[in-house]
């Protein structure tokens, strides 16, 4: 007659036992959905720190585009400068050599024609008179041969007095020339030196938003790298609390069909005890019935629960 109790006792414990393996892991799943919703959380903030760090990396990108073709633009300007210098200076140094040769020339033939001075339309005009003479008079030969000596003198003279002239106003050329040239190359040396500068701040701001770039890109990255790492850890935090949802609701399943058990266990244990103090009382009220002692109405009920007495039976000094 003790396994209803030790039955009882069994589901009690087994009852208790799935309670409190149900606190714990309900602890368990608080902790779960606490660390997956934090780390949700840090997958949210780093979500939108990406997409900060990406719109700031496109402007960086662009200005890094505009500020590497205005660079590249400046040193094509530059490289035009320099050919456009090195053709002046070309062109200095060639006239410099026609200006010392024009003037080696002209101080030649001034050595050539002497310390005299000379009008070349003096000359020209002595020279034409001459040559006048020789054509339309009759001179005797010794004349004649001193007139041809004295024309081919006055030519000799006034070509080379012609060339000397000739010779300076090409030396005043060549030397406003180089006045040019020089004024020429100050102006393109002052725009070099102006675009070098221009290019040369340009080049640093190129390698400053380059660095700024590729500094957000390996930012970009390692946060990227972070977000998916913590992504993979609120994952894990997810199944693992799916799991425990799972077992949660099994566990409530199991420990509600203990407790309907329990129940029903106590409930019969009840009232098999109830049954046997009813049916002490019910061996006491027959023996009383069968010696001829009045018995009770709640006694004589009880007798006929058990049917030890006929319904027809009427206990004699019942009350």
């Amino acid at each position: 007659m003790a396994a209803p109790v030790d039955d009882v006792n069994e589901l009690r414990a087994q009852f208790n036992e799935l309670k409190n393996k149900l606190q714990e892991i309900s602890q368990r799943i608080l902790e779960l959905r606490s660390n997956r919703d934090s780390a949700n959380g840090e997958v949210k903030r780093l979500s939108a720190e990406l997409r900060a760090l990406r719109e700031q990396y496109m402007q960086a990108k662009q200005v890094y585009s505009e500020k590497a073709s205005r660079k590249k633009e400046l040193y094509e300007a530059l490289t035009r400068k320099k050919e456009e210098r090195a053709r002046s200076l070309e062109e200095l140094r060639a006239a410099r050599e026609l200006l010392r040769r024009a003037i080696n020339e002209y101080r030649a033939l001034q050595n050539f024609l002497g310390v005299k001075k000379y009008d070349e339309e003096e000359i020209r005009a002595k020279l034409e008179q001459l040559e006048w003479q020789y054509q339309t008079m009759t001179l005797p030969p010794e004349v004649e041969k001193i007139v041809v000596n004295k024309i081919r003198s006055l030519e000799s003279i006034y070509v080379n007095l012609k060339h000397l002239n000739e010779l300076k106003l090409k030396i005043n050329e060549l030397r406003d020339k180089i006045v040019a040239l020089r004024n020429t190359l100050n102006k393109l040396n002052e725009e070099l030196k102006g675009l070098l500068a221009e290019y040369l701040k340009v080049k640093e701001e190129v390698a400053a938003i380059r660095a700024q770039r590729d500094e957000l890109r390996q930012r970009m990255k390692e946060v990227y790298e972070q977000r998916e790492k913590i992504r993979e850890i609120a994952n894990s935090y997810h199944q693992q609390l799916v799991a425990l949802l799972a077992e949660e609701r099994r566990l409530r399943e199991e420990l509600e069909r203990v407790a309907i058990l329990l129940k029903a266990k106590e409930l019969s244990r009840h009232i098999e005890e109830r049954r046997k103090l009813l049916y002490g009382k019910a061996m006491e009220a027959l023996a009383k019935y069968q010696r001829g002692e009045p018995i009770t109405l709640e006694e004589f009920k009880i007798l006929m629960e058990f049917n030890l007495i006929q319904p027809g039976g009427s206990p004699s000094g019942q009350r």
